[in-house]
């Protein structure tokens, strides 16, 4: 009820924004009382006191203006009521101005029904009002045919019809505007959600490779340092340069994050197939032997966004070599199929139960790697696969479509 008073008043007149439908109602019972006195005084004043002619036309008056007052809450009934007193009253020949009293109810039926029952309710009161007028002219007044009621139903028709029509409008444009509101803010959502995932993504695969090398190394370094203090230096040193590096990346992302006209943003580029070599140096160093094959004539033409998927993809699935596949090797693949960019990256380790069940599931006691990777080849139409070889060890591969790597 709240809801529906609110939508009521806001499709009114300015001016009639602030008023209730109850204070309208009381407006309604004030409009209705003020003609039942000005009517009772005309026709106080015109006639003298008669027998029961005189209170039949003061029953009719003042079941008139009680149609009036009860117009809102029944409009239909109040109307027809109206269109029969307004006919008795014609035939009576002692008529109170029904011309006035029928056009409140008319309004309210033409403004608050659709047209097509609002046009039969009309018929319906024209036929009452004329006939009754037909009736007092042929039997008691001939020469004096009144039509003024019937017109004066005709005209409140027009007004309440153009009125309702008019708040059909303005409710079709505030429905538009707020489906268009609903639009802007579900846009603004879904890029909020996408720049999340995107964030989260570069956050997982810089954090999670870097965090693998440097515990990988570290742990040598530990267990070496008392016996092979030397090659527990070197250990010590990827430690460094991974860390380094991931430093690198990060402060890159937060630079793009914090970026506005107060600071010029960082101009480092995003990694991409160029940096593989650096990326397996670093996997290298932490005991796995990493070799990379392109065969690619358009490896270093990538459009951006191409380039950097494919150094994420790679990234992970050292990752994930170093974090499960334990002492293995590592072949990075880039060639060019008939229709597809491929990148494949095979390893001959053991693998583990819990990497296994990764790629099944994709997500596993919250490891995220394989379908995030799935996630960023399925933005360019690509496809992954990942799963272990019958030869022994795990594949992932994607498949870039050609046509994205000009468009991309």
């Amino acid at each position: 009820m709240t809801v529906f008073a609110t939508e009521e008043r806001s499709l009114r007149p300015p001016l009639l924004h602030r008023v209730t439908t109850r204070q309208l109602t009381y407006v309604d019972y004030a409009i209705a009382t003020l003609l039942l006195m000005l009517s009772g005084l005309h026709y106080a004043f015109r006639h003298a006191p008669v027998s029961n002619h005189r209170v039949l036309t003061f029953v009719l008056m003042i079941s008139a203006c009680v149609c009036i007052a009860v117009r809102r809450h029944a409009p239909m009934a109040s109307l027809m009521a109206m269109a029969t007193i307004t006919a008795l009253a014609a035939i009576e020949g002692d008529a109170f101005a029904p011309e006035i009293f029928i056009v409140f109810p008319m309004y309210q039926v033409a403004s608050g029904f659709e047209r097509r029952r609002s046009l039969s309710a009309l018929a319906v009161v024209l036929v009452v009002v004329t006939g009754g007028s037909i009736i007092q002219f042929l039997s008691f007044a001939p020469g004096t045919l009144n039509i003024g009621s019937a017109v004066a139903a005709v005209t409140a028709w027009f007004i309440g019809d153009s009125v309702r029509v008019r708040r059909t409008y303005v409710a079709g444009l505030a429905e538009q505007a707020e489906q268009r509101q609903r639009e802007v803010i579900e846009r603004a959502q879904r890029s909020v959600a996408e720049e999340r995932l995107r964030i989260a993504r570069e956050l997982h695969d810089v954090v999670a490779h870097s965090l693998s090398v440097i515990a990988v190394q570290s742990g040598v370094g530990r267990h070496v340092i008392d016996e092979q203090p030397d090659q527990a230096k070197i250990a010590l040193a990827a430690v460094e340069t991974t860390s380094r590096s991931a430093l690198d990346e990060l402060r890159r992302m937060l630079g793009v994050l914090r970026h506005d006209d107060q600071g010029a943003p960082s101009l480092t580029p995003a990694p991409g197939v160029g940096n593989l070599e650096q990326l397996a140096d670093q996997v290298r160093a932490a005991g796995i032997a990493v070799s990379i094959q392109c065969r690619s004539a358009v490896a270093g033409e990538l459009p951006p966004s191409v380039d950097l998927t494919v150094y994420r993809i790679v990234q992970e699935a050292l990752t994930n070599v170093v974090k499960h596949a334990g002492p293995a090797s590592v072949v990075i693949e880039i060639r060019d199929d008939v229709d597809a960019f491929v990148v494949e990256v095979t390893d001959d380790g053991l693998g583990s139960l819990k990497y296994a069940k990764s790629t099944v599931g994709d997500v596993v006691e919250g490891h995220h790697g394989i379908a995030g990777m799935r996630e960023r080849v399925a933005i360019f139409g690509g496809s992954l696969s990942a799963g272990h070889r019958h030869e022994g060890g795990y594949r992932v591969k994607a498949s870039f479509p050609v046509d994205v790597l000009g468009t991309a």
